[in-house]
C-alpha cells in the first residue's frame, strides 16, 4: 500500500481501491472540524456519484463514512506523465470536462496530475475542491487553471495539448460562452 499526503487528505492506494481520508485538524474546534470533514466528504461523494451516473470517467465510490471515501482504483499513469508524447489525450479530457460542466459540476483543481490515463481513456480524480455552479465564470476559471498548468509544466506540448482539449470541450453546448469568458479571465490576470 502506498500513501500520499495532500493539503486536506491522506490517500492510501491499495491493490484494488483507494481510501481518501480527511484527518482531524487540531487547530479547529473539534465539533467544527468534524462538521467540515463530514460535509466535504459527503459533497465529494455526491459529485463523484453524479458524474459517474452521467457517464463521466471518474472512480466509482465504493463506500463512505464521516471522513473517508473508498474509491475504485483507476490503473494507469497520470496525464502529467503522458502529455509530452500524447497531447491528443487532452481531447478526451476536454470531452469529460464538457460533460462535467453540462451537469453544473466544476472540478476546481483541473490539472494534469488530477487525471489518469487507463488504456486510451482519461479519468478525472480528486474532487476535493469540486462544487456545483451554473456560472460561466466558474467554468472559465476551471479550464483556465488547466491552461496555466499546460503552459508552465508542459511548455513543449502546451499549444497542441490545449487545442486538443478545446476540441473535446466543444461538445459542451455552451463552450463558446465559456471560452469567451476565459479570454476575460486571462485579461484580468495580465493586468493585476
Amino acid at each position: 500500500m502506498r500513501t500520499e499526503k495532500g493539503a486536506e487528505a491522506t490517500v492510501e492506494i491499495g491493490e484494488s481501491q483507494v481510501a481518501k481520508k480527511r484527518p482531524e485538524k487540531k487547530y479547529r474546534h473539534e465539533q467544527l472540524d468534524e462538521k467540515i470533514r463530514k460535509e466535504r466528504t459527503e459533497t465529494e461523494k455526491n459529485l463523484l456519484s453524479e458524474a459517474n451516473k452521467y457517464g463521466i470517467n471518474v472512480p466509482e465510490v465504493k463506500k463512505t463514512d464521516a471522513s473517508t471515501l473508498e474509491l475504485e482504483k483507476i490503473e494507469g499513469e497520470t496525464l502529467k506523465n503522458k502529455v509530452e508524447n500524447k497531447p491528443e489525450l487532452l481531447e478526451k479530457l476536454g470531452e469529460n470536462i464538457s460533460l462535467l460542466h453540462s451537469i453544473d459540476i466544476i472540478h476546481g483543481d483541473l490539472t494534469t496530475s488530477n487525471a489518469i490515463v487507463e488504456d486510451s481513456e482519461v479519468f478525472l480524480i480528486d474532487f476535493g475542491l469540486s462544487f456545483r455552479s451554473q456560472r460561466t465564470e466558474d467554468r472559465a476559471v476551471d479550464i483556465h487553471l488547466l491552461k496555466q498548468v499546460l503552459e508552465s509544466s508542459h511548455p513543449e506540448a502546451a499549444e497542441k495539448a490545449w487545442r486538443n482539449f478545446v476540441e473535446g470541450y466543444r461538445e459542451y453546448e455552451e463552450s463558446e460562452d465559456v471560452l469567451e469568458q476565459l479570454e476575460e479571465v486571462e485579461q484580468r490576470g495580465r493586468y493585476k
